[in-house]
């Protein structure tokens, strides 16, 4: 398996932020090099797949035939 590496210093050391997006309503965390702070994904404050499993849940809904 190939060692992801940073796009602009090459470093494989990541961290996950807290980000302050302008005019979004929702928290957001960039996964960006624990070296030079590039940005390199986001990912919502919420895990959305398990928001709709425990909803599915409390309406008796089986998700997965």
């Amino acid at each position: 398996m190939a060692t992801s590496k940073c796009p602009s210093c090459s470093s494989t050391s990541f961290e996950l932020k807290e980000a302050n997006i302008r005019y979004c309503n929702y928290v957001h965390y960039f996964i960006q090099c624990s070296s030079c702070g590039a940005v390199v994904g986001s990912i919502p404050f919420m895990n959305t797949q398990d928001l709709i499993e425990r909803l599915a849940k409390k309406l008796n809904v089986n998700l997965y035939h």
